[in-house]
Parts: C-alpha cells; structure tokens; sequence
C-alpha cells in the first residue's frame, strides 16, 4: 500500500508566547489522590530516531487522548524523565496531544551504549490529569530494537536526475536489525525535500514487507537545476526508526 502526502509551506518567523511548562526530573506537582476510574490514553508511545547517514540518535514521546492539562511519564525503575503543565487559559481549554523530541547528540558525543543505560528498555508510564480534573493514564513498551539501514539508496549521492521524468526512487529491503538478528519492518516513509523561501515536501508510505522497495516522484514534483534531499525512514514494531539519507541534484 502506498499514500502519499504533497505539503508545500512558506517559512515565516513566528513569535512564540510561553504557554505551557515543561521541567525534567523537577520537584513534582500536588495530585489529587481521588479513586475514581482512570481515563486511557488513545496512544502513548516512546521511541527512537537514529540517523545512520548523520550518526546521532535521540528519544521522542507522543500521547494523545481526552483534553489534558498536565502529563508525566515515568521510565522502568518509577524515575520521571518528562514532566509538562499547561497554565492559564491553556490549562483551562486543555492540549488534546502532546509530542517531545529529545536533542540528538551524534554518536561521538553520546555512544548508543550510554543512551541506552541513559533510557533503558522497559515499560514507560503515562499519568496525568484532564481539564476536568480526572486522572489520565496510559503505558507503552520500549525497546532498544533499531532495523538495520536502508542500503543502496538511489538517486546516491550526488546523482543528476532529469527534472523532466518521472523519478523512481529504490533501495534494498531491510531484514535485519542493527544486531543482525532477523526483522520485518511495518513501513517505510520515502521523503524528498527541497528548501528555499519555500519548502516542499513529498512524502510517501511504503508497506515494511515490499520484496523491492520502489516509489515513483511525479516530474510535477521536480524543479530544473535544484537541490534536493532523499530521505529513508525505516520504522519496527515498536516505533524505533533508523533513517538513511543521500542529496541529488536535477538537471
């Protein structure tokens, strides 16, 4: 199954207005302990993002369910690792989701291993309360499974590529993870981006279980004489993506 999302933006300055607090391991807020039902989370999920090409990595956090004014989760051992409350009228309307992104140090800064004692595997508990005053809750398994990288990626690096014809873009089916043990991913996201006073983006879906993965960019899509990125988003079971990434050019 392929889909397939065309997004063209214009990137302008934004003026930020602090809204929401957002502490780490900080001092923890006065909860009621009341006994009644707790409301679940749609989704809870925890994850990484490893990027092959660049060689960094980092853990993301995305919940989302009933309107909520505060949220914390906890890792394996009960030790909060992220703690965010709305105040004001933004407390009062409440956030429907919440998504976080960690900094992504390269690996000769952070190695995987201290990243992984740093997060480790386990169960990651979502706790927090709804603008009416209910406790919201939700759990999610981690783990440090990452698939392998997409290899044979083309356009390579540095290729040309007519602007003028349809583009296929290829790469080598993943069947294993970084350890080597055997792996099937869910999906593959293809991405090519161009940036200038507007970006343009073009991502597709690919199913994780393709023989040869392949996707066709529309010429409409491709300008003449342009930079682009290409962009391979590996994702397992649990969420963790590894992503490979190669620059062209068009003729």
């Amino acid at each position: 199954m392929l889909h397939s999302i065309f997004k063209t933006s214009r990137i302008l300055p934004v003026l930020f207005v602090p809204l929401i607090a957002l502490s780490l391991g900080a001092a923890p807020w006065d909860d009621d302990d009341d006994d009644e039902d707790e409301i679940e989370l749609e989704e809870a999920e925890v994850f990484i993002e490893f990027n092959f090409t660049d060689g960094d990595i980092g853990i993301q956090f995305f919940w989302d369910g009933e309107a909520w004014k505060k949220m914390s989760i906890k890792g394996p051992h009960g030790r909060t690792v992220l703690r965010v409350k709305s105040s004001g009228y933004l407390a009062d309307q409440g956030l429907a989701e919440g998504f976080f992104e960690s900094n992504e140090p390269s690996l000769d800064e952070l190695s995987m291993e201290v990243f992984f004692e740093r997060f480790p595997a386990g169960e990651y508990e979502f706790e927090g309360r709804t603008v009416d005053g209910d406790e919201i809750e939700g759990e999610t398994e981690f783990t440090h499974v990452l698939p392998a990288p997409p290899s044979n990626l083309w356009p390579a690096d540095g290729d040309d590529v007519d602007h003028w014809a349809p583009l296929v873009v290829t790469f080598d089916a993943v069947t294993q993870d970084l350890d080597g043990q055997p792996l099937t991913p869910v999906l593959y996201e293809v991405i090519v981006e161009t940036e200038g006073d507007i970006l343009r983006v073009l991502s597709l879906i690919l199913d994780g279980g393709v023989a040869h993965p392949a996707v066709t960019i529309p010429p409409e899509f491709l300008t003449p004489e342009t930079e682009y990125k290409l962009e391979i988003i590996v994702q397992e079971e649990s969420g963790n993506k590894t992503i490979a990434e190669t620059e062209f050019s068009t003729l």
